[in-house]
């Protein structure tokens, strides 16, 4: 079963019944699906966008499904298991992880309340990204890299460029090499569901659910790594969190939502960290019409 089918399956059997009628060779490429209120599913395939009567005839029942807000609730519900409450920390950011480790992000109007927080009022879309079991070869010159004392290197790519799927092959090569590894998966998507056979002795500690400043703390004081893996490298905090690694001679591996090499670098986060000496190798993928792909490999 491809992931894109345990992924429909999770949502309300009214829609995963037309979602499942793809064809059995388009659906392996679908990266995601977009729910909205008042329009009919639409579908990423390598990154371009189409609409249901362009993926053929199987997808006719979906072509006048106009989505309305009850619904769009009742899909949030179903994507938490019946219990909403237990994910509210998740929608708070704006997403939900299901068991597969595919993410929900949503979409509507959040309320900042003295209270309770942030609290989602209206929910309006929500785009389901197809989380893949996917590894690629790294590139000869990657793999040498992660051989050394490399301290910091950055994963840089557009939205749907596979950097995901890059980070998790790193990790994998990692594993290889014998190296201790912590990896900080804050919404649970880098291993989540995936078998424990995918790494070679297990050689993988993992910490989920919770910040990612605070988990590599947590890691530094209690795991003993050599690398950390993070995906989405975030702010000062976490900034600061990996600061304390590099000094400890922790190297670290993090991804980075960014079009260029040259739009990376002019972040405030990773100007911090090039300025204390932390960033050593760029990896710069191709985009999202060849997720996963490397583009160039760039040694600062």
């Amino acid at each position: 079963m491809d992931e894109y089918d345990q992924v429909i399956q999770a949502l309300p059997s009214w829609l995963a019944r037309p979602l499942l009628e793809l064809p059995s060779t388009l659906a392996p490429q679908v990266q995601e699906v977009r729910l909205r209120v008042g329009c009919t599913p639409m579908f990423t395939v390598r990154g371009a966008v189409y609409a249901p009567q362009e993926l053929g005839r199987e997808g006719k029942a979906l072509q006048t499904l106009r989505l309305t807000p009850p619904q769009m609730e009742e899909i949030l519900f179903t994507l938490c298991g019946g219990s909403v409450h237990t994910h509210q920390t998740e929608i708070a950011q704006g997403y939900v992880t299901l068991a597969s480790g595919c993410r929900a992000g949503l979409g509507g109007q959040f309320l900042q309340t003295a209270e309770q927080g942030i609290v989602l009022q209206e929910l309006t879309s929500v785009n389901l990204r197809i989380a893949r079991e996917k590894t690629i070869d790294l590139p000869e010159e990657l793999r040498a890299a992660l051989q050394e004392h490399f301290i910091g290197m950055l994963l840089v790519g557009e939205p749907g460029s596979g950097k995901t799927t890059v980070l998790r092959s790193m990790a994998q090569e990692l594993a290889r090499q014998k190296k201790l590894v912590s990896v900080i998966d804050e919404r649970r998507e880098l291993f989540a569901g995936m078998p424990r056979r995918t790494f070679p002795g297990e050689a993988l500690d993992v910490i989920s659910g919770i910040p990612k400043g605070q988990a590599v703390q947590m890691a530094l004081r209690t795991l003993s790594p050599q690398v950390l893996l993070l995906d989405e490298l975030g702010g000062m905090e976490e900034v600061s969190a990996l600061e304390q690694g590099m000094f400890s001679g922790v190297d670290f591996v993090a991804t980075l939502h960014a079009g260029t090499p040259e739009e990376a670098v002019g972040r405030p986060q990773v100007q911090a960290l090039q300025a204390r000496g932390a960033v050593k190798v760029l990896v710069w993928l191709q985009g999202r019409t060849a997720p996963g792909q490397i583009r160039e490999v760039r040694f600062l």
